[in-house]
């Protein structure tokens, strides 16, 4: 699933049900979700296969029935472990936890859990979401205090070092700093030097720490970037190919075909060819 942007904006559309639930699948060919962070908690419901979710460098992995907690405003990535994962995802707005005294923004959980209690829980709202009876928001909210209430009962991060060090929080903006930069400016020419220029960091320190925030390399994650929205362009029918490639920072065309290729999976041309 390609993500949308470094900093997820997640826009709720009925504020009296102020959650984001799905289910996602990913193939352990693939990328999987690419590092990015949100104000927002995310609980994680891992039903099928094996994953892992890697929050400020600290890697999670997870199998069926296990439960994953990303706390607000940490950068994090998912990813397949076999070779399927399948999982559930529940995100829940902020403004919504502090109304009922979830400090989602001041305290921490610890990142996993393997519990009975906590399965039910999640599973009854995945119930109601799958069924949507009569009440079911009712019920799915109800079902969330539940959890949430829980969690911060049973399961804080109460062990030392709970909260980041100065290095810890550095290596983390920096990151950050370094994803919000390359989303705003992909469409042009960027050097490594340009980017460490930007994030205040040395070139090797730079490339090693978001490599393994990211799991990709500066470069690889440019291109992942600049091929996503070259799809976008081409699925929508308003660029042809080589349009496409040089609003997307891309300036030779056998080269962005083999770049395109290599991250999305098929030819620009097939992308088009789909849209026909």
């Amino acid at each position: 699933m390609p993500a949308q942007s470094s900093y997820e904006y997640h826009q709720i559309r009925d504020p009296d049900f102020p959650i984001i639930f799905h289910q996602e699948t990913l193939n352990y060919e693939e990328s999987g979700v690419l590092a990015h962070w949100h104000e927002n908690i995310e609980l994680l419901w891992f039903v099928d296969g094996r994953g892992a979710v890697v929050i400020d460098s600290v890697r999670v992995e997870a199998g069926p029935g296990e439960l994953v907690m990303i706390d607000s405003n940490r950068l994090h990535r998912i990813f397949a472990l076999s070779a399927a994962c399948c999982y559930y995802c529940l995100i829940v707005d902020k403004a919504f936890c502090e109304r009922f005294g979830i400090p989602v923004g001041e305290a921490r959980l610890k990142t996993s859990a393997d519990s009975g209690h906590l399965r039910g829980l999640y599973g009854a709202i995945a119930s109601e979401m799958a069924q949507k009876q009569p009440h079911y928001k009712a019920a799915v909210l109800a079902g969330v205090l539940a959890l949430l209430a829980e969690l911060y009962r049973n399961y804080m991060d109460r062990a030392p070092g709970l909260f980041p060090n100065r290095e810890q929080t550095n290596r983390s903006r920096m990151v950050r700093g370094a994803i919000s930069f390359l989303r705003r400016s992909y469409q042009q020419p960027l050097t490594i030097d340009d980017i460490c220029r930007e994030v205040g960091f040395s070139k090797f320190y730079f490339c090693r720490v978001f490599h393994e925030a990211t799991g990709k390399t500066v470069v690889d994650y440019l291109n992942f970037l600049r091929c996503e929205n070259a799809q976008l362009l081409l699925a929508s029918g308003r660029c042809n190919v080589r349009e496409s490639a040089e609003r997307c920072g891309f300036h030779n065309d056998s080269y962005f075909t083999r770049i395109y290729k290599q991250q999305i999976g098929e030819l620009p041309s097939e992308t088009m060819r789909k849209q026909g």
